[in-house]
């Protein structure tokens, strides 16, 4: 492939970004075209870190919104290149997350006059485990290039706004008590029970 047309249609866009494949891990090629294509658009301050690029307008505005979507997806299983069927677009990545990826993209290229700042982030390794995440990695290191009063990730929901819908949270519990036999329970103390 030799450019993304970030104007083109949303549709369009989304099978020339499944049409590359970007199994986390080797997203550096997407990554390269999406770069690229933000840096060829006026007005847009791109910036790279790894596979993630971020993009900002620098308008004045006195809000800022971030965009955000992921550029790896799961594994292939012979769905590259993207293929149609009727109306509908097949194909790894094409909802989570390369549609939502495209309508990001399309809109840098053709909010010319947004009314608030905007903030365009495509991260890397999504789909693997947290230790490699690009959306983490900047929070870690480049905190400033993610500073915005509003936030939308472009996950799929089904065309709907979600808040935080799904996720995980580990916790440790540590319960005092004191262990007994179980035939001389009442020698012990049991946590749970307390």
């Amino acid at each position: 492939m030799t450019a993304l047309d970030l104007a083109a249609d949303p549709v369009e866009l989304t099978a020339a970004l499944v049409d590359v494949a970007s199994v986390s891990g080797n997203e550096g090629q997407l990554a390269d075209l999406v770069e690229q294509a933000l840096q060829a658009l006026p007005g847009l301050e791109v910036d790279r870190d790894g596979d993630t690029v971020v993009a900002r307008t620098q308008l004045g505005r006195g809000r800022r919104v971030l965009l955000a979507g992921h550029l790896d997806t799961v594994p292939t299983a012979d769905n590259v290149p993207s293929r149609r069927e009727g109306e509908l677009l097949y194909g790894c990545g094409t909802s989570d997350m390369k549609s939502g990826d495209a309508v990001l993209l399309h809109l840098a290229a053709t909010l010319t006059a947004p009314a608030y700042d905007l903030t365009f982030v495509l991260y890397d390794n999504e789909e693997v485990e947290a230790s490699r995440n690009g959306l983490k990695r900047l929070v870690d290191s480049r905190r400033g290039w993610l500073d915005a009063d509003l936030a939308i990730l472009m996950e799929p929901t089904d065309g709907r706004v979600e808040a935080g819908c799904q996720g995980t949270l580990r916790v440790e519990v540590v319960i005092p008590g004191r262990r007994a036999h179980s035939a001389r329970s009442w020698l012990g103390e049991n946590a749970i029970h307390a």
